[in-house]
């Protein structure tokens, strides 16, 4: 691999969160994994004993691509060097990377399985209607 520097004049990055690597400089690989759950509820309820990873999302292998070619890249680099004048980061997280560098390898993986707990809105609104009728009933006679 042909390294060439790299030069960054100004970098800002506000957050880094669960399993994201800042990398300034060379490397040999990255490995980022993750595995998540992610529950939302609209009531605010934590039953203490849940989340478990045994998904069958969590028990599938990614697909390898099967490489049969031979790739042959030609590369003519003008300059020895990589000048960057203002990187500027809001956020990365879940297994991501950030990398000001050069690297042989970077293979990630994240796994989040969303779940949503929503209360069933055309029940309510059935039981409310009930309700009304039932007040309008007991007020009328």
């Amino acid at each position: 691999m042909n390294y060439r520097f790299s030069i960054v004049d100004r970098f800002n990055l506000r957050s880094l969160a669960f399993s994201s690597v800042l990398e300034i400089g060379d490397s040999n690989q990255i490995l980022p994994y993750s595995i998540a759950l992610a529950v939302q509820r609209e009531e605010e309820i934590f039953y203490g004993h849940e989340g478990h990873f045994n998904f069958p999302l969590f028990l599938t292998l990614i697909p390898r691509p099967l490489l049969s070619e031979q790739i042959q890249i030609n590369r003519i680099n003008e300059s020895s060097e990589i000048h960057v004048h203002s990187v500027n980061i809001t956020a990365a997280s879940v297994a991501s990377v950030i990398h000001i560098g050069s690297t042989n390898l970077i293979e990630g993986e994240s796994w989040i399985k969303h779940i949503r707990h929503l209360s069933n809105v055309e029940e309510e609104a059935v039981e409310e209607a009930k309700a009304q009728q039932e007040a309008q009933q007991l007020s009328g006679s």
